[in-house]
């Protein structure tokens, strides 16, 4: 760390201090100064989200003009590799050599962050991610603004912690506060920008982290109205709402089916999504040049398409699929078939995997809805069709099976029937919604045990509960727990010296160490029982012949999530703590009784 450096974090550190001792003093607990932490949080994240919003909207009307058909593009079919190819390669160069944080959908790095580096994100990340989406959008790359703004809103929130020096048990909440806020102003939905940072990051819906999400996403939301001047839902659904629709009780074994579609439709993404990325992975080519070829295999699709259809605007499949949405649910304007939509739906699939599967910036959750909104249309049509349905009842079908993606690729359905309801703001259909999203759900996690995002961490080792147990365990580290002492043997020392040691110390597992002081192995109190029941044997034994030498260590910055999973996997009652400077040094002992005495009191703080 540089001395300028240095002198920032000591300035940001000063001033929590002070500010935490001003709240003090006024009668409040230290923790409430999250809450004006938010407010920080939430307004930057703001001015972000517009920033970031007004970036696409320029670098789309550059390339395709106001509706498709205009700009660079002007109805030009090669057009169509060249665009997309272009953002893509500055994609890639900025991904490279710049930030490789920002490659991809973003929200699983933000995710491993949280859980394995103490939500540290790097400042960059957030600029970095801002130009690359922007780019990938606007040049026509099938993706959406979800995965960069939660990784933007992630990057300035664990940017103020970390100049405020706040505490590694606190950083996933101001992590989440940028979460919140950036969901918040990007789709004008508060309340699903909160649900997203609680369901998916935090898993924790307890006041001391509710509250400071809250206010982030409040305050982020309404700097964005102010900048815009407007308070509309992205997907208007008057002509719906003007319609006769009602929800009948009768059609809810046409959403249970819908919702099982919806399911397998979520699933088929994940794993084509995956199997792009691997394949990206096996292909022996520069990395900046990734995302370069998966858009000339977009333009390609893309002139498939204009060649079949003779159309004249940019494909329906290009960018974030916004327009093709709000057509799905205009009742009056959907006249088409259900295998013409259904087409649709995979070749959007289809296009999102050559963007983001290849090293693309952006996100997936607007692929969903359009994914969504083709297959409950479909589905819809299909039900006209055979006159089981009314006309005006097809973009109710499209709207439920927005959500129904959604929920079964996030596997967070509380999260996406909110969400669902925010951007349409149509209340007609919002039974069907909730029991399409949880049938959707269940399908998904019966086919598929991860969701969108958690396939990835699962992929590097990292494993995600579901449960506030976990989110507590993540909270503590090694340093919290209360160290065993260490007793230090030799692998030539005789087993009866380990014997006396036990005798004299109260020891019962033993780190064992060469004569340079480097760690060697573990002999356990279990080993040296078994031992003992051979008495003439013991004094023929030396300790190395006792020695277990897989056993792993641990550091003090260690979850204890993660020393759970190390003590399950070594089968020992306790782990040498390595010197964080040197892991062949060992400093102390941790242990199973100690890791859930401190565990207990960390819950009983959390109902006291």
């Amino acid at each position: 760390m540089t001395g300028q450096v240095k002198k920032i974090a000591l300035r940001g550190q000063r001033f929590r201090i002070r500010l935490t001792r001003a709240i003090a003093k006024v009668g409040f607990k230290d923790e409430y100064f999250l809450v004006l932490v938010s407010i920080l949080i939430g307004a930057a994240t703001g001015l972000f989200a517009h920033l970031f919003f007004s970036l696409i909207e320029w670098t789309r009307h550059i390339a395709y003009g106001d509706r498709g058909d205009g700009g660079l593009f002007d109805g030009r079919a090669w057009m169509l590799i060249v665009l997309p190819t272009a953002g893509a390669l500055a994609v890639g160069l900025i991904t490279y050599f710049f930030a490789r944080e920002a490659k991809g959908h973003g929200v699983p790095e933000v995710m491993d962050a949280m859980y394995r580096k103490g939500s540290v994100i790097r400042p960059r990340v957030a600029a970095a991610k801002s130009i690359a989406s922007a780019l990938t959008i606007g040049s026509g790359g099938s993706a959406g603004t979800e995965g960069p703004i939660i990784q933007i809103g992630a990057a300035i929130g664990s940017s103020v912690g970390q100049y405020l020096g706040i505490q590694r048990r606190q950083m996933g909440v101001v992590v989440a506060c940028g979460v919140a806020g950036g969901i918040a102003a990007i789709f004008n939905a508060p309340i699903a920008g909160v649900l997203f940072a609680l369901e998916i990051f935090l898993k924790d819906f307890s006041f001391r982290t509710f509250s400071p999400v809250v206010f982030s996403s409040v305050i982020s939301c309404s700097i964005m109205h102010a900048l815009v001047d407007t308070d509309q839902a992205i997907f208007e659904v008057a002509t719906l709402r003007d319609t006769q629709y009602m929800f009948d009780g009768f059609e809810l074994p046409w959403f249970l089916v819908l919702g099982a579609l919806c399911a397998l439709v979520a699933v088929a993404f994940i794993k084509a999504l995956y199997w792009t990325e691997d394949l990206s992975d096996r292909l022996v080519f520069p990395e900046w040049l990734k995302p370069g070829l998966g858009a000339v295999l977009l333009g390609l699709s893309g002139i498939g398409y204009v060649w079949l259809t003779d159309a004249t605007t940019a494909p329906a499949f290009f960018g974030n699929g916004y327009p093709e949405i709000r057509a799905m649910l205009d009742p009056t304007t959907l006249n088409t078939t259900a295998g013409l939509v259904l087409a649709l739906c995979a070749l959007k699939i289809l296009a999102t995997c050559f963007t983001l599967g290849f090293g693309g910036s952006g996100g997936v959750f607007a692929p969903s809805l359009l994914m969504g909104a083709t297959a409950g249309a479909a589905f819809g049509l299909a039900l006209r069709t055979v006159g089981l349905i009314e006309d005006q009842s097809v973009g109710a079908y499209a709207l439920v099976g927005m959500a129904a993606v959604v929920a079964g690729t996030t596997h967070a359905p509380l999260t996406a029937i909110v969400m669902l309801y925010e951007i349409t703001r149509e209340p007609k259909a919002i039974l069907p919604v909730m029991f399409a999203a949880i049938i959707a759900t269940f399908g998904a996690r019966l086919l598929m045990r991860d969701s969108i995002y958690t396939l990835k961490l699962r992929r590097r080792g990292v494993r995600i509960g579901s449960v506030t147990d976990l989110t507590i365990l993540r909270r503590i580290t090694v340093d919290d727990v209360e160290h065993a002492p260490v007793q230090f043997v030799h692998p030539d020392d005789p087993l009866q010296t380990l014997i006396d040691v036990a005798g004299e110390t109260d020891a019962v597992d033993f780190v064992v160490v060469d004569h340079q002081a480097v760690y060697q192995g573990l002999v356990t109190g279990a080993d040296v029982r078994q031992a003992l029941l051979q008495p003439e044997a013991v004094s023929l034994l030396v300790v190395g012949e006792l020695l277990r030498p897989g056993v792993t260590t641990v550091t003090g910055h260690e979850t204890l999530d993660r020393v759970l999973d190390k003590f399950a996997h070594a089968e020992v009652e306790s782990l040498p703590v390595a010197s964080p400077t040197d892991e062949t040094r060992i400093e102390g002992l941790v242990t199973r009784k100690a890791v859930m005495a401190r565990y207990q009191d960390e819950l009983d703080n959390q109902t006291g």
